[in-house]
């Protein structure tokens, strides 16, 4: 139960960081943009580990 939360949770982050990315694109803000990427693409593993429970 709570490992799914936690998966939930980020995945959620994972796309409010995608959004934040696209704005950050839009003002030429490209450091910010790739922050905010990375960002995301950890989220995602994070969420992926804590749903399946293995990385990769």
């Amino acid at each position: 139960m709570q490992k799914s939360l936690f998966g939930l949770f980020t995945a959620v982050l994972c796309g409010v960081c995608v959004l934040c990315s696209i704005q950050a694109l839009q003002k030429k803000r490209y450091g910010l943009a790739a922050i905010f990427i990375l960002n995301a693409f950890t989220n995602l593993v994070n969420s992926i580990h804590a749903f399946y429970g293995f990385l990769f």
